[in-house]
């Protein structure tokens, strides 16, 4: 039965209605407390599903409004931490003795990594130039970012021919 359900819902009002954005709130008896659970972010408090004052009633929120209020919280909290963890592309390399590799790949938090393109040996073939063409290949990945991994590369190359393919020689 639903009326014997730990989650209850409050809508809390100013008496002199300043605000016409009243906050709905979904809150746990203390029946259900769990002293073992994680605080909450400061991004998931802001997280605040806003009614009309038309729409408020005294009555209990019950059933599948309850229900539908809960999923949407849900949500929006999933898409939150969705947005604080995205998906970044890195720059790999090999470091040989006569070559070094340049590669990207694409770091998905709680995943791991998917490879966005093979190796580009330099000095074999310009692999400064091959990865340009991959970068741009790829209209998702920005301006800003495309000129990060180009002068990381450039730096990784410069350290490479300066060293001689020694690692130890610095």
């Amino acid at each position: 039965m639903m009326s014997s359900m730990a989650l209850h819902s409050s809508a809390s009002l100013c008496s002199s209605f300043i605000s016409q954005h009243p906050k709905l709130s979904i809150k746990a008896s203390p029946l259900f407390h769990n002293q073992a659970t994680k605080p909450i972010s400061l991004i998931n408090r802001k997280i605040v599903a806003l009614a009309a004052p038309e729409t408020l009633t005294s009555e209990p929120v019950t059933g599948r409004l309850w229900l539908l209020q809960l999923k949407i919280v849900a949500l929006a909290a999933l898409v939150v931490n969705q947005q604080e963890e995205k998906a970044r592309v890195v720059l790999k390399f090999v470091w040989m003795e006569k070559n070094i590799g340049l590669g990207l790949d694409q770091h998905v938090p709680g995943h791991g990594t998917i490879p966005l393109s093979p190796y580009f040996f330099w000095p074999r073939k310009d692999a400064w130039e091959e990865l340009k063409s991959t970068l741009e290949a790829k209209p998702w990945i920005s301006q800003k970012k495309m000129i990060i991994l180009l002068n990381q590369a450039t730096d990784i190359i410069n350290l490479w021919q300066q060293s001689g393919g020694n690692l130890t020689s610095q």
